[in-house]
């Protein structure tokens, strides 16, 4: 499948801490390193790194992490020619993790900032592409760019991902029947107004969300799986049991293996349940753009385990 992603490039600096520090509190830190992160440069390598041919649209600064950022998505196999650089420093993320893996993370935009609604959609209306190739965008640039892209992607034909995160409102109207919405727990408890804590809860608001103008809404829930509406119905996946190390990334890596897994056909529930386990070794692994896996990984993690119950 054939992917154009539209968003943050990040470098990462992770910190391993054994709490999190209240206020005035200083605290000592296990651990710290220097990673490619940003939800745009995690989705695009995640779907690369599963088979697809894969376009990022981004801007890094002039600082010393551009060019270690740019090479990482090239090496992954995205084409990095929608990549441009911007004065100043590149997207940071200040990531704290916590024993049990999981995460607070900090996103100070940077060079992401200078992706302007005109320069996404002459990036999209530019490009040489099939009708079925999706465009991803996430909340991690502007909203008016993510809204140029996705009105650029539905003016050329093209099918829309939007995982809404950070939360942010998602207008009316704004997505179409063949695009997608994914947000986490957290993003749909935006949207919805209330707590989504339990599959119980993400199925009603997954159906709610269908509202806005997607075909497919999800609502991913951490080890608890995930839930889809669709106009036929909702769908259940529950998560692989497996032993978390960090789950920065497993959201990002989620996206990138269902777009690169998903036709846009009627048949989701296989691409649903491949993205699943993609993000279950995400999360078994430490790092960003690192700990995503590779498709012959997936594959083989999925003959290894019993298919997944789908509860539809």
């Amino acid at each position: 499948m054939d992917a154009v992603v539209i968003g943050s490039i990040n470098v990462d600096l992770v910190v391993g801490v054994d709490a999190m520090p209240g206020p005035g509190e200083t605290v000592l830190g296990q651990s710290a390193r220097y990673q490619v992160g940003g939800k745009g440069a995690n989705q695009a390598i995640a779907a690369a790194r599963q088979g697809a041919r894969v376009r990022m649209v981004g801007a890094v600064g002039t600082d010393a992490f551009a060019g270690m950022l740019t090479s990482a998505l090239r090496e992954a196999g995205v084409d990095v020619a929608g990549v441009t650089q911007a004065e100043g420093p590149s997207g940071t993320a200040l990531v704290f993790l916590e024993p049990g893996g999981q995460n607070r993370i900090v996103v100070v935009p940077g060079a992401n900032a200078a992706l302007t609604p005109e320069g996404v959609e002459r990036a999209v209306m530019n490009l040489d592409a099939p009708r079925d190739m999706a465009v991803v965008v996430q909340n991690e640039i502007t909203p008016d760019a993510v809204l140029a892209a996705i009105r650029a992607a539905h003016g050329r034909g093209f099918r829309v991902v939007w995982n809404a995160a950070p939360p942010a409102q998602v207008p009316v109207g704004a997505l179409r029947s063949e695009d997608v919405l994914v947000v986490n727990e957290a993003e749909a408890s935006h949207l919805a107004g209330k707590p989504v804590m339990d599959p119980k809860a993400a199925r009603e608001v997954a159906a709610q969300l269908l509202a806005l103008g997607p075909g497919l809404a999800v609502v991913t829930l951490g080890d608890k799986g995930l839930v889809a509406a669709t106009r036929r119905g909702t769908i259940q996946v529950p998560a692989w049991p497996v032993e978390v190390r960090d789950t920065t990334a497993a959201g990002d890596t989620w996206i990138g293996a269902f777009v690169a897994a998903w036709d846009g056909g009627e048949d989701v529930i296989q691409a649903l349940r491949y993205a699943t386990a993609a993000s279950a070794l995400c999360v078994t692994r430490a790092g960003a753009s690192d700990s995503i896996p590779t498709r012959a990984e997936v594959e083989a993690f999925l003959r290894a385990h019993s298919p997944s119950q789908i509860f539809s």
